[in-house]
Parts: C-alpha cells; sequence; structure tokens
C-alpha cells in the first residue's frame, strides 16, 4: 500500500498561513485599540489631576481661569479625537475578528476532508492487510493439504 497523501495538501499549508496572518493582524488591531484606550485613560488622569490643582488654589486670576477654560476645551477637543479614533479602531477590530473566523472556518473544512481521507485510506489499509493476511493463511493450507497426512 502507498503511503498516506492528502491531494489537497499545499491548500490545507496555504490556508493555515493564512490564518497565522489574519491572527497577527488581528493581534496588531488588539494592540491598537489597547493603546487608544491607554491615550484615553491618561488624558482624564490628566485632565482630573489638573482640575484638582485648579479646584485647590485660593485665589483666581483671570488669566488662570482663561487658561483652565483653554485646558479643558483643548481637553474636550482630544476626547472627542480620541473616542472618535477609538470607535474606529473597534470597528476595525470587530472586522478583523471575523476576517480570521471566516479564514478558520476554511481551515477547519480542509481539516476535515484530510482526517475523512486519512480514515478513508486507513481503512483500505487494513482491507488490504487483511486480503493478504488471508492470502497467507489460504497459501499455507494449501500446502499442508498437498504434502498429504502426517504420519
Amino acid at each position: 500500500m502507498q503511503p498516506f497523501r492528502f491531494r489537497l495538501q499545499r491548500v490545507l499549508d496555504w490556508q493555515q498561513k493564512v490564518c497565522q496572518a489574519e491572527e497577527e493582524k488581528l493581534h496588531s488591531r488588539l494592540l491598537d485599540v489597547a493603546q487608544c484606550r491607554e491615550k484615553l485613560a491618561k488624558l482624564a488622569a490628566r485632565s482630573v489631576a489638573m482640575e484638582h490643582e485648579f479646584l485647590d488654589q485660593r485665589a483666581m486670576f483671570p488669566r488662570e481661569l482663561k487658561a483652565f477654560a483653554e485646558f479643558r476645551r483643548g481637553t474636550a477637543n482630544q476626547r472627542r479625537e480620541l473616542t472618535h479614533e477609538q470607535e474606529k479602531k473597534d470597528v476595525l477590530l470587530a472586522e478583523q475578528r471575523q476576517k480570521l473566523l471566516t479564514e478558520r472556518r476554511k481551515l477547519e473544512v480542509f481539516e476535515r476532508l484530510r482526517e475523512r481521507a486519512w480514515k478513508e485510506h486507513s481503512a483500505a489499509a487494513d482491507r488490504e492487510l487483511e486480503a493478504l493476511g488471508l492470502e497467507s493463511y489460504l497459501s499455507a493450507f494449501v500446502k499442508r493439504r498437498s504434502a498429504g497426512p502426517a504420519e
């Protein structure tokens, strides 16, 4: 019997590489989302710290009030921009997850085909081995019969 050979092995190998590439892209998207969330958290912490510092002052001068108002406006703008960026990155992440899921399903199809081909090959090998065993037994049986009775 010939050794097992999956006819679609190159396709299976290619699909595995595609899945690996999609997983790397997903990891990259996850890092992008995490970095954006970190920027938002740092902005919020800086904003809170600045507000506490401002509120702890006893005397407030007009230029300090103006600077604080500009800071708050700038922080609000940055927060809006970062939130918008976060939403875009979340959408890209969801799309990448879907792509990866699709590619994994394709890979599973090829793996099931390979498993089915392996089972068919194993069954054929077992049948061939059984036939050889039966043939060997019958050959030995015929030899014993033709040799005549043992005295």
